[in-house]
């Protein structure tokens, strides 16, 4: 009775994975060759927006598109189109949809227009119904903006608009829409852990006027939320802020001077642990507006000298986001001075994940000094030195 039992869950299981042998057809051709296709068939485009770094768009090409149900929908309905967005004529097509996630799956009409956008790995029935709101226009992201623009402002669909902006990623109009309805809150309402879960979900600035105000009343916020998860945000928020100007470059544009100088004196009012270890990463990084490498090192070996970065994971962060603008300035003197820092962090790493990670920077350092085989035998060790 058993082997019977076996037998025919074997035959299920082998029917299930057999039956599963259509996948969505994804049309080749250039964009206007698509579109043109789309006007004879008098169908929408479906677009699937991906990198070739990108996990969850293999897993969504491997485990969702290649499922019956998914591929008779979209291929019944859609004219399908697939395309890598760091190739071809993917950057421009990212620019004019405002692409800038993966995957992001896009929503056509044949004359070109946006009719719906989400982002991120979707399961097959998601999928699905994300097909047929595009079809019929409705819960779509043009939907959500065109009543919003018109002035609808009921809290349950504002809220479901900012969750509308959320899957299509589009942050900055996020930000916008959920600061906006915040501000039209009570005190009572704003103190809730609803707004909460709003504001951690839409915004990051900490210094947008919403955020001071949490800052500034967390007590009020503990009665709802955690004490430790609210100050564990607001570092998140202030690290964040605080790294963008260590990760600056002139390509990303002009220095925010103006924003520099309001965050370093907004640092100065808060109380959280690692405070002092954000206001020396911007003194650090204030040398890059100037490209005054010896400035920036300098600054750094005063603060490591205090022991300011006391954590270790902080202490590679720091070191290795900061080195990365010594090797791509490629000036030797400051290399070699990187290299010879380096050999003292590695000696003095607390396990073997800390010191491995030197190592990889390390050899970054080494590439840039030309001293290809001296990197690549670093590379190879690390991982072993990672487990010890």
């Amino acid at each position: 009775m058993q082997k019977y039992i076996l037998t025919l869950l074997c035959s299920a299981l082998l029917a299930t994975v057999y039956a599963q042998n259509r996948s969505i057809e994804f049309r080749d051709g250039t964009w206007q060759e698509i579109t043109e296709q789309a006007r004879k068939e008098k169908k929408m485009i479906f677009v699937d927006c991906y990198t070739s770094w990108c996990g969850p768009c293999k897993m969504l090409a491997k485990n969702i598109f290649t499922q019956d149900s998914v591929a008779d929908f979209y291929n019944g309905n859609f004219v399908c189109f697939q395309i890598d967005m760091e190739k071809g004529e993917g950057p421009e097509l990212a620019k004019k949809y405002s692409v800038a996630a993966f995957p992001t799956l896009l929503y056509i009409d044949a004359q070109g227009e946006l009719k719906h956008c989400v982002v991120g790995y979707q399961q097959a029935g998601e999928l699905i119904q994300n097909g047929r709101n595009a079809l019929i226009g409705q819960n779509t992201l043009p939907d959500f903006q065109k009543r919003y623009e018109a002035g609808e402002r009921d809290p349950e669909f504002v809220k479901e608009y900012i969750e509308v902006l959320y899957k299509a990623y589009r942050p900055q109009l996020q930000r916008e829409v959920a600061t906006e309805y915040i501000n039209t809150l009570s005190e009572r309402d704003f103190y809730t852990r609803e707004t909460w879960n709003i504001i951690i979900k839409n915004l990051s600035d900490p210094l947008s006027p919403v955020l001071k105000k949490v800052a500034a009343n967390k007590f009020r916020f503990s009665q709802v939320v955690a004490k430790d998860t609210i100050n564990i945000f607001l570092d998140y928020t202030l690290k964040s802020a605080v790294n963008g100007f260590l990760w600056w470059t002139p390509d990303k544009g002009a220095f925010n001077q103006q924003r520099y100088d309001d965050l370093l004196a907004y640092l100065f009012t808060q109380n959280l642990p690692k405070v002092p270890q954000y206001i020396a990463t911007l003194y650090a990084a204030k040398y890059l507006k100037t490209g005054d490498m010896r400035g920036m090192l300098d600054e750094m070996r005063n603060s490591l000298h205090y022991g300011i970065f006391y954590d270790p994971q902080d202490k590679l962060d720091f070191i290795r986001n900061s080195f990365r603008h010594i090797e791509t300035l490629g000036d030797k003197d400051f290399l070699q001075e990187a290299n010879v820092w380096l050999d003292a962090c590695m000696e003095t790493a607390p396990t073997g994940y800390y010191k491995s990670e030197y190592m990889k920077v390390k050899a970054r350092i080494l590439r840039a000094l030309g001293k290809t085989d001296e990197a690549e035998a670093l590379e190879r060790e690390a991982p072993k030195i990672r487990m010890t």
